[in-house]
C-alpha cells in the first residue's frame, strides 16, 4: 500500500476520529484541541513553495472515507465539454464546480475535472457555500496553495486547500457530518468541500497543471480579454476554476447568449480595470483567513 507523503495514512486516520469525537464532545470553542500537535501551513503563491508539493505523487483516487462514494459518471459524460471551447486553450486543466441543477451544467452540488488529452477525469460529490455564504460563481484561476491550512474565522482544518477567490477555497472534509453532507445540500461558509483523498488529488493536479502566460478569461463572461485583436495574458497556472451556473462556455467558438447580457440603449460600456501581470498574494495571508 502507498504511504501518502506528508500525511501518512495512520496520522490521517486517527485525525478523523479526533475531529469527530471533537465535534460531538466538546464545545465549538475548544474543537481546534483535537489538533493541536498537527503541523499547519499558510498558502504560498506557488505550489512549490507550499510543503505539500509532491512531484513523485502518485496519481488515482481508489479509496474514501466512508460515507462518501461518488456519482454515476455516466452523468456526466453527456455533459458540455469545456475542452472544446477555442478559449480555453491555453488551460491543461479544467475544474467545474456546480451549485445547483442546471440542464447545461448538470447535476447540483458537483465537480468535474477534465485535462487536455484525456477528457474527463473526474466526478466528485462537492458541498458548497450555504445561503449568506455562497460560493462566487464565475472564472477563477489558482491564487494559493495550502496543504494544511487551518481557518481562523471558524476554527477547522482546511486541508489540500487550493485558494480561487481570496479567502475561497477547494479543501477537504473530514468531518463524517460534512461528507455524509458531500451532493446533497450547500454545506460550508463559502469554500467548496471535497472528499479528502479527492481534494489532495485535485491539489496535486492544479499545481502540476504547470504555470506560464495563459489568457486571461473574464470572470462573468467567461470569453478571453482582448487588447485590440490580441488576447491579453497572465502569468499563471494552466488550470481555469468555473463556479457554475455562470455564463456558460461554447463549444464551437460562438459567443454565447448567455455570456454577453444585455445592455440598456445608450449604456455606457464599464472599463476593465488594469491588472498586474502575475497575480500577487495578500502582503500576509492570515489577515484574510
Amino acid at each position: 500500500m502507498r504511504m501518502r507523503p506528508f500525511v501518512p495514512g495512520i496520522l490521517r486516520a486517527g485525525a478523523l476520529v479526533l475531529l469527530a469525537w471533537a465535534g460531538s464532545a466538546t464545545p465549538p470553542e475548544a474543537r481546534s484541541d483535537a489538533w493541536e500537535g498537527y503541523g499547519r501551513s499558510v498558502p504560498k503563491p506557488r505550489y512549490e513553495q507550499d510543503e505539500g508539493a509532491d512531484f513523485q505523487y502518485r496519481f488515482g483516487v481508489h479509496e474514501a472515507f466512508t460515507p462518501y462514494r461518488d456519482p454515476d459518471r455516466s452523468e456526466a459524460e453527456s455533459l458540455p465539454n469545456p475542452l472544446l471551447d477555442p478559449a480555453f486553450s491555453s488551460y491543461r486543466l479544467i475544474v467545474i464546480v456546480n451549485k445547483s441543477d442546471d440542464a447545461f451544467w448538470g447535476r447540483g452540488q458537483t465537480l468535474r475535472v477534465y485535462r487536455q488529452g484525456e477528457g474527463l477525469l473526474y466526478y466528485w460529490l462537492i458541498s458548497t457555500g450555504v445561503p449568506g455564504f455562497e460560493t462566487p460563481s464565475g472564472y477563477f484561476i489558482p491564487q494559493g496553495f495550502s496543504y494544511r491550512h487551518w481557518s481562523g474565522p471558524y476554527d477547522a482544518p482546511m486541508l489540500w486547500s487550493v485558494f480561487f477567490n481570496g479567502g475561497i477555497a477547494l479543501h477537504s472534509s473530514l468531518d463524517r457530518d460534512a461528507l455524509h453532507q458531500l451532493g446533497r445540500a450547500a454545506d460550508s461558509h463559502g469554500c467548496v468541500h471535497i472528499e479528502d483523498h479527492r481534494a489532495e488529488e485535485l491539489y496535486h493536479l492544479i499545481g502540476q497543471s504547470g504555470y506560464g502566460l495563459i489568457d486571461r478569461i473574464d470572470r462573468r463572461s467567461g470569453r478571453p480579454l482582448m487588447a485590440g485583436k490580441t488576447r491579453k495574458k497572465i502569468n499563471g497556472y494552466r488550470t481555469l476554476i468555473i463556479v457554475a451556473p455562470t455564463a456558460r462556455f461554447s463549444q464551437a467558438g460562438e459567443i454565447p447568449e448567455s455570456s454577453q447580457p444585455a445592455k440598456p440603449a445608450g449604456a455606457e460600456q464599464p472599463t476593465e480595470p488594469e491588472e498586474k501581470d502575475t497575480p500577487e498574494p495578500p502582503v500576509n495571508y492570515l489577515d484574510i483567513f
